[in-house]
């Protein structure tokens, strides 16, 4: 499972005319807005393949449903509020590599450090628009090894992987690279 905290991706103000005396009459702010890319938790698919005892490279596939929050704040005639926005379809296809950390944590846990990037997919609720960008990330984690892992027999384990991620193009209204968390708690199995 794969869980992605949110981002923004932009602000804006709604300003009208002035009524001052003159061609340049300053401007009256209506309101401002704030939106941002709420946090969302996905399944995620990853093969992989060990090179050596120490570096493996794998790729992964997610499907997350993340809304487009907006918050709307400095409206004379309206308290502020938060509106959940729309829903989206994102769909993410990345490869990394992991490097197991030549720390010893016993037989069992091994600490290690990943790095890797992708593609990514925004659609919007209706389907009807399409936003792409890229994604590159970097972090570590653990694994933890509860049957095999010595080469005599198949592996099961579970493990944990904190990333930092950076999201450039897709949804933004600022065309800004964005930076997020990112968690993935798997189960991997080793044939």
């Amino acid at each position: 499972m794969l869980w992605s905290g949110g981002y923004d991706v932009g602000d804006a103000t709604a300003r009208l005319r002035g009524n001052g005396p003159g061609s340049s009459a300053p401007a009256f702010t209506l309101f401002t807005a704030d939106s941002r890319i709420s946090s969302a938790t996905a399944p995620e698919f990853r093969v992989g393949l060990a090179v050596t005892p120490r570096i493996a490279f794998d790729g992964g596939v997610s499907f997350a449903q993340p809304r487009v929050a907006i918050a709307i704040a400095g409206d004379a005639e309206a308290p502020a509020q938060e509106l959940i926005g729309e829903k989206l379809e994102q769909y993410q296809v990345d490869a990394r590599v992991t490097w197991q950390l030549p720390i010893a944590m016993g037989r069992r846990l091994a600490p290690f450090a990943s790095i890797g990037g992708g593609y990514l997919r925004q659609l919007h609720e209706d389907r009807g628009l399409a936003e792409t960008g890229q994604i590159y990330y970097a972090g570590g984690g653990v694994k933890y090894w509860m049957k095999g892992g010595n080469g005599a027999s198949k592996a099961v384990g579970i493990g944990a992987d904190a990333r930092v991620t950076l999201r450039k193009d897709g949804i933004d209204f600022e065309n800004k690279t964005r930076p997020y968390p990112s968690v993935l708690l798997m189960l991997f199995v080793g044939l």
